[in-house]
């Protein structure tokens, strides 16, 4: 009985700890064979990005709690976002899904400061949209460079109703250290949220963020491999295991008992 009890319990532990972080959305701006958005240049740069991996939107369009980011009819004068080179730092997600490593040009997507000296686009955010439904514990990560009159701080945050209210996730600032956005892919490394639960379960997830600081209008941030990562519920799998090595641990117990 002892070892039927381990062996139930020990099935347990296994299904449990495969519960670890999946993937839930990702933005590498270049992979279109899983239905992804590519980024191009300005003028021809698209407002709106399906993730390349997973399931989500990114919209710069004024739709879903976004700022209409404005883009020129011809050429890239006071655009406000563009196409530049990447890096292939961030490329792997939690479940081992690779993200594109290219980064040859156009391979990372640039918001940039815009009209008026870089003025135009300070305040100007843009939204993420998914589901989280049978997920939890939502993580952020993703790769950024500045130049020296680019955004200085990037504000994160969430909303779990339709973007109606929006909670802080927490900010990344222009800098040089570790965790800041610097002004090389290589030297910025990895920027990253810890785990989170306010969008637990939510079926209309958004992610907003807000870009400000920039000071002239080609001062920009480079952002790629941009991921999102979850934990999913528990399966009926993992539920069914514990619920029976919970009934003989039970009637065991009552035997010794009586």
């Amino acid at each position: 009985m002892k070892k039927t009890i381990l062996a139930i319990l020990t099935a347990a532990v296994t299904v449990a700890s495969s519960q670890a972080q999946i993937m839930v959305a990702a933005w590498d701006f270049q992979t279109t064979t899983t239905g992804g958005t590519a980024v191009v240049a300005a003028p021809a740069i698209p407002k709106v990005y399906t993730a390349n991996f997973g399931a989500g939107s990114l919209y710069f369009d004024g739709t879903n709690g976004s700022s209409n980011w404005f883009v020129p009819g011809t050429g890239s004068t006071n655009t406000e976002l563009n196409g530049f080179g990447g890096t292939s730092i961030n490329n792997t997600a939690s479940d081992g899904t690779l993200l594109s490593s290219v980064t040859t040009s156009p391979a990372a997507l640039a918001v940039v400061g815009g009209a008026g000296g870089g003025t135009a686009a300070n305040g100007t955010s843009a939204v993420f949209a998914f589901s989280m439904t049978g997920k939890s514990d939502l993580s952020i990560s993703l790769t950024a460079q500045r130049t020296a009159t680019g955004f200085t701080t990037q504000l994160w945050e969430y909303s779990a109703d339709g973007g109606n209210n929006w909670f802080n996730i927490g900010s990344f600032a222009g800098g040089t250290t570790a965790g800041t956005i610097r002004t090389s892919f290589a030297d910025t490394g990895i920027l990253s949220f810890a785990a989170f639960s306010g969008l637990d379960g939510t079926a209309d997830a958004r992610v907003r963020v807000t870009f400000t600081g920039a000071t002239s209008n080609t001062g920009n941030n480079r952002l790629d491999n941009i991921q999102f990562n979850a934990v999913p519920e528990p399966s009926s799998s993992m539920l069914m295991v514990l619920g029976a090595g919970a009934l003989v641990g039970i009637r065991s117990l009552r035997r010794k008992q009586s």
